[in-house]
């Protein structure tokens, strides 16, 4: 078998590129295609086996579907879990695998939305999903130039589409989801800990400063929800839950006040770590519940990030404001982490 390059550098020989790649896919033939993390191996899901013969790969590791974009997965696999919603919205188009139950079957797909040009048009061409693995045989490097791919398969398959050199040259992250909690296979560009933040429920406790009423009830709640699942408070982002707080009149970088970590302190929770951070609009709309101490707070919130809203509520049920103990001592401490902790324990059945 001859292999022929095919150029794609520029808006006209992308065309011709695509052109042919569609025609040769279609007559069920293997195609390497660049990608913005490594170049593929792709082919149309009825030929897998030409796939599987070019890649050198036995019938038990399956391949990466792609799709030209998220209406298309969602056609193919349940993305329902939050976690995985999230994910697709943060990161699709992009460098991330999503592997969850197909439709269609009780087996699951990985399926990725390439955050590259000519493999979105390729796909938008062809109206169908492509199987996909990285471009080379089983066990050898990636490849990220056409040149490597000819290196490694001239020969083996008929075409390469030249797309030049890979922009990120990592294969993708590929994620699956056990109930809430993200199992990461592969960890790639976006690495472990931005797929834990972006899964994760988020909670944001909101009041003015970040120093006391706020951060205390954020520590209770990591607690609380810790406790319930069994792990150490360390542990619960990997679980699937984020807890944060934040203040409309923040200053960065302000410790808790002496009255909240004593108070917590004596209930096992050490508020020393914690700094001070204004709230941002960066930080709603990351938050799937924001809790707010007074309806002053609601207001600032709301005038700053009006889409927040349906997610936006008094943290006590009763609508009542959690009062500011900043300056008034001990008693007002006691009687401010009293009312969080009623306000938290009538939350948490929802929550959880």
């Amino acid at each position: 078998m001859k292999t022929q390059t095919l150029p794609a550098h520029d808006a006209a020989s992308a065309r011709v590129a695509i052109a042919a790649a569609v025609a040769a896919l279609r007559r069920g033939e293997v195609v390497a295609l660049p990608t913005e993390t490594v170049y593929g191996l792709a082919s149309l899901p009825a030929h897998e086996a030409a796939l599987r013969a070019a890649k050198g790969r036995d019938d038990r590791k399956p391949f990466t579907w792609a799709v030209a974009d998220r209406a298309a997965a969602e056609r193919l696999i349940d993305l329902s879990t939050r976690g995985m919603r999230k994910l697709a919205a943060r990161f699709w188009p992009g460098p991330i695998t999503l592997v969850a139950r197909r439709h269609d079957g009780p087996e699951t797909l990985g399926v990725r939305v390439p955050g590259h040009a000519f493999c979105q048009e390729l796909l938008r061409e062809l109206g169908e999903p492509l199987l996909m693995t990285s471009a080379n045989r089983s066990g050898e490097a990636d490849t990220t130039e056409a040149s490597q791919v000819a290196a490694a398969l001239d020969g083996v398959i008929p075409w390469i589409v030249d797309g030049g050199r890979s922009a990120l040259g990592q294969a993708s992250t590929v994620v699956s989801f056990a109930g809430e909690r993200a199992v990461i296979h592969r960890e790639g560009l976006i690495d472990r800990g931005m797929v834990l933040r972006t899964a994760a429920r988020q909670l944001l406790f909101v009041c003015s400063g970040n120093t006391c009423r706020s951060p205390m009830a954020e520590a209770v709640m990591r607690k609380r929800w810790a406790t319930r699942l069994g792990v150490r408070g360390d542990e619960l982002l990997a679980h699937g839950v984020g807890v944060g707080s934040a203040g409309t009149g923040a200053r960065p970088g302000a410790h808790a006040s002496d009255e909240a970590m004593e108070l917590l302190k004596a209930r096992g929770i050490d508020l020393a770590p914690h700094r001070s951070r204004p709230v941002t609009l960066a930080l709603c709309t990351a938050a799937d519940e924001i809790y707010a101490m007074t309806a002053g707070h609601r207001r600032t919130l709301l005038q700053n990030a009006p889409d927040a809203a349906a997610k936006l509520a008094l943290l006590d049920p009763k609508g009542r404001d959690v009062a500011d103990p900043m300056g008034a001592g001990m008693r007002a401490y006691r009687q401010c982490l009293d009312q969080l902790e009623r306000a938290l324990e009538a939350r948490f059945p929802e929550l959880r």
